[in-house]
């Protein structure tokens, strides 16, 4: 019987699942007894490739054989539940061991004898698109393979609630209505809430379409979708009757969500009241805080009892020409009184942006009263203060931490979670992290020749050659034989410690970096840590000096196999863990049992998310590699593809401020440098003119510190020893080119930098 017939017949009778795909190896290259790569169609339309493989072979007819390489598919579709594939060891040896991955995580493993046997691997589910792989670890060994097929991810389908929600309260202000009702029993697992001035519908949601907050639907508005309670309601018309109706759905891990129960929906209606006559508030608001950075000041003060509308004002003068005038309406970016307005808002807190470095800006908040007849009125007497933008810093978004402002420990953590979910982008595992490389992770070489990957698993620091060099898209790949082969992508936070490839953490570049495919899987899932005992492992160390093994003591005690990156590159990825941690609060959690490594780190909780061990660890790491212009740049650019931030760049003092609470962090070890104001380190002139500057100190140092200088691609130009206790420092630039310098003092605690220009 030819091999295809009967391949199929065994699928027919087989009392496993009927097959997504197949691949018989019947279109490999040409019989051939030679080991090299090895590129064909399979029976799918899928590109295959074997390396280390030869033709000759046969099973269930012609089959691939490997010796010290692998079999792989990648950018297969749909998801994958179970995989079967037939297996021989042939010529001699013994103790072959087959390692399967799915997209590049380990699911099982055989052992291959001279006897034909089947391995079947049962409950992979993972959805989405997947790399399959098929590796012969067994050095010298010789596996000949045939007949891998595999099923789909098929979740459960979804199933209608069987109850609606209860209790549904609503109170409302003349533009605005505040609701909030009761789960169902049981639960839900989402509500969609649509209000209407109608009292009835004239048409009900359906299964499987989503509707996203403003979408019309029934003669009514989407005001409210997810998990929540309680919703709000603005814009409203005042004296106006308004009808709210909330159904039921289930939309997690099932097929075919969301699905609704249309039957009987919670409903209500309230009235809004009609707008009071404008009155001006009795008092101004109250302690204006102002934080400056680069080219932004970030603002908040205490509310006024009696206003509920504030006027934000920032001028390069000290005083207004004007005040604001009742009955207007004034605009961001419009000019009052010689000075610009920032806001006009409900908020006590705003962000002035498009500022100009190291110059003083102030501030006038005024009290407002609207939601009234002949809105809105104004508090002549205004709320003032003054701040001085920096000389570094990134530019964030206007407002983007502000619902974090005054916050700590547990709370600061849950806001941070929020503003850094709403309306982040989930990208492709392929091609979208592929190509957002080419966006965050691209510098020139150290002979300044060419663009490379920024791969931190290989690049040795600032000044200092790489050891080897990858160009974008020309080095990707996904099969490697040693290291310097290839990049490829890192999950920082590994994959399996969140279950696989499951979105949006799998492609969330905010944890994903480009490495060195070699080094990737020396790493593997292990924890970061730090090394005193090196495994004796081929290439460990890497050519960078990263490195696995052990160091109970200096890992807080825990003795498990961890992987140390070079000291230029611990804090990167201990505020990626960090982000890790906040993203995914509402879900980190359930991650402890998602293998051993993974219950090494993870505490299952929602708050501390890791265990004591790991916090202190991470902590230290972020102290002594703070923050560096390199991730500032990064986190700029995740922004432009993924449309969201890793706070703990923007602002590191929130680790402290997130995790002190849990009480593993002490002030001992606190980074004095993180926590020094912006004027702390004076530099001028700035432009250098006449060989030299000066450097000023308003806090001496109770030990030396290390003062480098860099130019702008990173390589070594001086360096000098500041004395403890001395606050005054002569820098040196006779013999430097004209351009652009870095300034690092770099002290056992942390690192501050200064931009300066030689001219």
């Amino acid at each position: 019987m030819p091999k295809l017939y009967s391949f199929l017949l065994t699928l027919l009778v087989s009392t496993t699942a009927i097959a997504q795909g197949t691949e018989t190896f019947t279109n490999i290259p040409a019989s051939n007894s030679s080991y090299t790569t090895r590129n064909w169609t399979g029976d799918n339309g899928l590109t295959w490739t074997a390396t280390d493989a030869r033709t000759d072979q046969t099973l269930n007819g012609r089959a691939i054989a490997i010796r010290n390489g692998s079999v792989f598919c990648y950018d297969m579709t749909n998801g994958i539940g179970n995989l079967s594939f037939t297996h021989q060891q042939i010529f001699s040896g013994s103790n072959s061991v087959l390692q399967i991955y799915i997209n590049n995580t380990l699911v099982g493993s055989v052992n291959p004898t001279t006897t034909v046997a089947t391995a079947t691997l049962n409950n992979i589910n993972i959805a989405g698109d997947f790399d399959l792989e098929i590796r012969q670890i067994t050095s010298g060994l010789r596996i000949s393979i045939d007949d891998v097929t595999w099923t789909a991810f098929n979740a459960n389908p979804c199933t209608e609630p069987t109850a609606q929600p209860i209790a549904l309260n609503l109170n409302p202000t003349p533009t605005t209505i505040n609701g909030n009702f009761i789960n169902s029993t049981p639960a839900a697992d989402q509500y969609l809430v649509i209000r209407s001035t109608s009292a009835t519908l004239s048409s009900l949601p359906a299964d499987g379409t989503n509707y996203p907050v403003g979408q019309s639907l029934g003669g009514g508005t989407v005001v409210s979708t997810g998990s929540n309670t309680g919703f709000t309601v603005t814009g409203l018309t005042p004296a106006t009757q308004y009808y709210f109706f909330v159904f039921a759905a289930n939309a997690i891990s099932c097929s075919g969500a969301p699905n609704y129960l249309t039957t009987n929906p919670l409903t209500g209606n309230t009235t809004t009241p009609a707008l009071p006559a404008c009155t001006a508030p009795a008092a101004a608001p109250t302690a204006l805080n102002l934080t400056p950075a680069n080219t932004s000041i970030a603002g908040s003060f205490t509310a006024s009892a009696s206003a509920n509308r504030y006027l934000v004002v920032r001028s390069t003068n000290s005083s207004l020409a004007a005040n604001p005038q009742n009955g207007t309406v004034y605009t961001t970016g419009q000019s009052l009184g010689g000075g610009t307005v920032v806001t006009f808002t409900n908020n006590t807190s705003f962000s002035a942006t498009a500022l100009t470095a190291n110059t003083q800006y102030y501030f006038f908040v005024f009290a407002a009263n609207a939601e009234c007849t002949g809105e809105p009125f104004y508090l002549s007497t205004s709320l003032n203060g003054n701040a001085t933008t920096t000389n570094t810093g990134s530019n964030l978004p206007p407002n983007y931490y502000s619902t974090a402002t005054g916050l700590t420990c547990a709370p600061l953590k849950t806001a941070l979670s929020s503003i850094i979910t709403t309306g982040a982008v989930q990208l492709s595992y392929t091609p979208g992290v592929w190509t957002a490389f080419l966006k965050t992770d691209i510098k020139r070489n150290f002979e300044n020749t060419r663009d490379i990957i920024w791969d931190m698993y290989s690049d040795r620091g600032p000044g200092q050659n790489e050891p080897y060099e990858y160009v974008y898209q020309t080095n990707q790949c996904g099969t490697y034989s040693g290291e310097g082969n290839c990049y490829n992508r890192e999950h920082s936070f590994p994959q399996s410690w969140f279950g696989g490839s499951i979105l949006p953490m799998y492609s969330d570049i905010n944890h994903l970096f480009p490495t060195d495919g070699w080094v990737n899987n020396l790493r593997g899932n292990f924890p970061f840590g730090e090394v005193t005992n090196i495994e004796a492992t081929s290439g460990n160390p890497t050519q960078n000096g990263s490195r696995r093994g052990t160091g109970t003591a200096v890992n807080f005690g825990y003795t498990g196999t961890v992987f140390e990156p070079i000291n230029e590159y611990k804090g990167d990825f201990a505020r990626a863990q960090f982000y890790m941690a906040t993203r995914y609060e509402t879900q980190i959690a359930g991650w402890q049992a998602n293998g051993s490594s993974a219950d090494a780190v993870l505490n299952g909780t929602s708050y501390q998310a890791y265990d004591d061990w790991y916090i202190k660890l991470l902590y230290k790491w972020h102290l002594q590699d703070p923050v560096s212009d390199k991730e500032r740049a990064r986190n700029d650019s995740v922004y432009v593809v993924q449309n969201n931030r890793n706070p703990f760049i923007d602002n590191p003092q929130w680790v402290f401020d997130v995790w002190n609470c849990t009480g593993l962090l002490t002030t001992s070890g606190t980074n004095d440098l993180l926590r020094l104001p912006a004027n702390a380190v004076r530099f001028y002139p700035n432009p250098v003119v006449n060989n030299n500057a000066t450097i000023r100190l308003e806090k001496a140092f109770n030990h030396n510190v290390t003062l480098q200088v860099l130019d702008v691609m990173g390589r070594f130009v001086s360096q000098q020893i500041i004395p403890a206790g001395q606050t005054i420092i002569t820098l040196q630039s006779k013999g430097m080119n004209k351009g652009m310098y870095v300034m690092k003092i770099q002290s056992k605690d942390g690192i501050v930098t200064r931009n300066f220009v030689v001219q």
